[in-house]
């Protein structure tokens, strides 16, 4: 395949064996950059003349100035794309490497199936030939400038050697200004026109105008064109400009480096804080520090000045009298100037008070998110109930109760406590006492502060979502995600995290279908905004394939696993929570691809490293408890699964409290171990405890609420209660058809269930129907030679022999045996599906023998019972099916 590169060759007098050995180097640096903004550096070396070159990322691009200008981008999204330079700088600064060189010229911007890509370009290119060589050919022979002197910072057109990152800024700075107002902060022309000397005075000392000034200042057909290309009138662009735009631009274009933003992320952020209508870092310098300044870059002028006032109020002495006649006027013109101060006092003053106001109003809501994320419930709800004893002991002592009699009521409140789980109480105390007053708050309170607004909303549906609260937390997070959509825009990082949380709460609500454009949305922003490795890019990979996964959707899946686990071993290291969570989540989908073996060593290093890293009570830690009794069930280790089951619904109930989604499938899954091992009676109350809190948290059409129809229909299937079972598990294959699609496993699993229940009430034809159905849609969904298509052609050839039907049921009959025995897979009870599958064949010859006896059809039924003998002799007693 040809690709497309742009070659960098480094001009003659740039190519000394110092040079060329640093640039192998730097070529090493820039390869190790990967950024969606930073045009990729391929490869570099040195031609046969010996000069470096660089093989780059071709990018089709224009400079970002002319970009913006022909598409005629307003103020915001000059800003939106401003910020992405920013974090490619930025990017290259967190590997070490300086730019030197930032201008238009080298940030190109695409267009990208309508979205603006920017490509930052010739990193390092500068960093190559510095040091000596770049002080001793910074300047020509004759003075004049090599390079780009209007987007030079202050140090680094002085020559000076120590140059950081805040040259960059002080460049980014130029840029900014220049998109803003369509001038550079010094007129072009005369600088270029000026000796070298006048360039770097120029540009060390002179400070520029601002840039709602610069504007001012314009007149005629360039104005024009500037208003144009800003989508903008004169009057508007001048009033957006004023004040935060003056601001951000000059801070970064500060003569001293300490005083500049810290870092291109810095610069990031006050622009993003812009957008947001949020306080900036940004101010205008004090008049005593410009004051200072001045006298010490024009001391000879000051005292000259000084001298002149001096002789000035000689003379004043001297024509004293002259004074009276033009005393009114002056008396006047004070008066007129002390009401414009009085005026620019009061200004300055509120124009303080709202900066102010706007950074308290910040560290408030940035304090009360932070508080929010912290409540712990659970220990919360421990401590109540240890609060209520001994509040109850004290009042007793008090009453002067006898010490006795207070030890059995203590005894006795004690007894009737354990029964009200703490957590559950919390939850409901503080949702009551916290959260709704909270909510109410934030809408009396932030309606002129949308950004906060946002923030807080999404802290507490964060909250709501963590206690499984869902319902109370869907619109908060809905309004959470419309602000910042609104106010941050579209690549914020903290509108790509309320779109993922959206996708998270309508997954958890059961809206699969819903919540798969939110996640596929937050993933293709991730990695265009925050690139392919960032932490946040990483989790929305891996909840992606959780999603797909929950859909039944196995191998779309998969490459989204690895992906995610292979990456976050890489960048976040072994025992990241997320890297945890990435092993977890590996192990589950190979569970369900029926790949047990394989999954084991992912599902014990996960709570291995669960236990160690998060603790033995935490939610993540929970899961991989449940999930590891899942796969040993599913092993047919009931022994050894039991423990982990309940480890995790003792846990559960005391961490998570008696309803939270978490601990029902917890409670479900207890139940279903006790199922599987035959014991139904004990199975029972679980189940029943499940379903009914299902339907009341959860609600009627959630997928958990339907595996919990589906196995109390399959419970009362095991217990012989048939007429009973039979309106759960229709309920279940309906409602899973229209909630999860034909497809799903779980409607799969509903459809076995009803089918099975069918032939033992003897609708043979009704059952038929329903496994030809699953034959065909497992056909689809599954390969050829999986196990589960041979095992459904068994059942569907078993209903019609139930109807005599030999001729249509023998090859169906065969092709499912040998399709199990072929098969290298290793299900449930491999070896009890293969003798059902035989015993089908038995019976099938012996009814037909007894149908068309003489035709051989005895000897083939003996055939098989011999062939069934010898391959099983001590064939396991069937048991009670498992649960889907």
């Amino acid at each position: 395949m040809v690709q497309r590169v742009a070659l960098k060759i480094i001009k003659p007098g740039m190519d000394s064996k110092a040079v060329v050995a640093r640039f192998e180097q730097e070529r090493q640096a820039l390869a190790v950059m990967d950024h969606p903004n930073v045009a990729k550096v391929f490869d570099g070396g040195v031609t046969d003349s010996g000069r470096p070159y660089f093989v780059m990322e071709y990018v089709k691009g224009d400079p970002i100035t002319a970009f913006c200008d022909v598409h005629r981008y307003t103020i915001r999204q000059r800003l939106e794309l401003f910020a992405s330079v920013c974090d490619a700088v930025q990017h290259a600064h967190m590997k070490g490497i300086i730019h030197r060189d930032i201008k238009p010229s080298n940030v190109l911007v695409e267009d990208v199936d309508g979205s603006p890509v920017v490509k930052v370009i010739d990193f390092g290119i500068a960093k190559a030939i510095t040091h000596q060589e770049w002080a001793n050919t910074a300047y020509t022979q004759e003075g004049m400038v090599i390079g780009t002197p209007e987007y030079m910072s202050p140090e680094q057109i002085a020559g000076e050697l120590d140059i950081d990152t805040r040259s960059d800024v002080y460049s980014l700075g130029v840029m900014l200004y220049e998109l803003l107002t369509g001038e550079l902060p010094f007129d072009t022309r005369e600088l270029r026109r000026a000796g070298l000397a006048e360039i770097q005075r120029i540009i060390r000392e002179v400070a520029p105008p601002k840039p709602s000034t610069r504007l001012m200042q314009l007149a005629g057909d360039r104005t024009t064109t500037i208003v144009r290309d800003r989508s903008a009138t004169r009057e508007r662009l001048s009033a957006e400009l004023r004040r935060e735009l003056d601001w951000i631009p000059l801070m970064a274009l500060r003569k001293e480096r300490d005083r500049r933003y810290s870092s291109a992320a810095a610069l990031a952020e006050d622009v993003r804080r812009y957008l947001a209508g949020q306080a900036l870092l940004a101010a205008p310098d004090s008049r005593t520090y410009l004051a200072r300044k001045f006298v010490k870059r024009n001391r000879v002028e000051v005292i000259a000045g000084g001298v002149v006032i001096a002789a000035l109020a000689m003379g004043l002495i001297v024509s004293l009298w002259q004074r009276n006649e033009a005393l009114l006027a002056q008396q006047a013109e004070a008066e007129q100037r002390a009401r414009a101060d009085e005026r620019a006092v009061a200004a300055e003053t509120a124009e303080k008070a709202e900066k102010e106001r706007a950074d308290q109003l910040k560290k408030v809501s940035d304090f009360q998110s932070q508080m929010l994320g912290q409540i712990d419930i659970k220990n919360a709800g421990e401590g109540l109930i240890t609060d209520v004893r001994e509040r109850f002991a004290a009042a007793l002592e008090k009453a002067n109760v006898p010490e006795a009699e207070r030890g059995a009521q203590s005894k006795a409140l004690g007894d009737l406590l354990i029964r009200v789980n703490p957590t559950d109480t919390a939850a409901a105390m503080i949702d009551r006492t916290i959260l709704k007053p909270a909510i109410k708050t934030i809408d009396d309170q932030f309606n002129d502060d949308p950004a906060t607004d946002a923030s807080l909303r999404q802290a507490v549906a964060d909250l709501y979502r963590t206690i499984g609260l869902y319902t109370a937390a869907y619109p908060l997070q809905e309004s959470a995600l419309a602000t910042r959509r609104r106010v941050l825009g579209e690549k914020h990082p903290s509108t790509l995290t309320s779109i993922n949380n959206m996708g998270f709460l309508l997954q958890a609500q059961g809206k699969l279908a819903e919540a798969e454009p939110y996640f596929r949305e937050g993933l293709e922003k991730f990695r265009r905004v925050l690139g392919a490795e960032h932490p946040d890019t990483l989790a929305s990979i891996n909840n992606m394939g959780d999603l797909l996964q929950a859909q039944g959707k196995l191998a779309e899946a998969e490459p989204y696993f690895r992906e995610s686990l292979e990456k976050s071993r890489r960048v976040l290291g072994e025992e990241h929570p997320d890297t945890l969570t990435s092993i977890n989540n590996m192990g589950f989908l190979l569970h369900a691809q029926g790949k047990f073996d394989q999954a084991e060593p992912y599902f014990r290093e996960a709570l291995e490293k669960y236990r160690r890293v998060l603790g033995e009570e935490h939610p993540r830690t929970l899961t991989s408890i449940n999930n590891m009794g899942f796969l040993l069930q599913d092993q047919g280790k009931f022994d050894q699964a039991e423990p982990y089951y309940r480890e995790a619904l003792e846990k559960s109930r005391r961490v998570l409290g008696e309803e939270h989604p978490l601990a029902l499938i917890y409670i479900n899954n207890m139940g279903g171990s006790l199922h599987a091992q035959g014991m139904l009676a004990e199975a029972e109350p679980y189940w029943r405890e499940a379903l009914e809190k299902r339907r009341r948290v959860l609600g009627e059409e959630h997928p958990d609420t339907l595996t919990s129809i589906n196995n109390m229909g399959g419970l009362l299937q095991a217990q012989g209660k048939l007429d009973q079972a039979e309106p759960y598990l229709r309920e279940a294959l309906e409602k899973s058809r229209r909630v999860l699609g034909e497809e799903h496993p779980d409607t799969q699993g509903s459809a076995i269930n009803l089918a099975e229940l069918l032939e033992r009430q003897q609708k043979f034809g009704e059952a038929e129907t329903l496994w030809k159905q699953l034959l065909a849609m497992r056909s689809k969904t599954l390969p050829p030679a999986d196990w589960r298509i041979a095992n459904i052609k068994s059942r569907v050839g078993g209903a019609l022999l139930q109807q005599a039907k030999f001729v249509e049921a023998e090859p169906l009959l065969l092709s499912g045996y040998e399709g199990l025995a072929a098969s290298p897979q290793t299900p449930r009870k491999p070896q009890d599906r293969l003798s059902k599958a035989a015993q089908r064949l038995i019976d099938l010859y012996t009814a037909w023998n007894t149908a068309e006896p003489g035709k051989g059809y005895d000897a083939k039924a003996a055939e098989w019972k011999a062939k069934l003998d010898q391959a099983q002799p001590d064939a396991a007693k069937p048991t009670s099916p498992p649960p889907p």
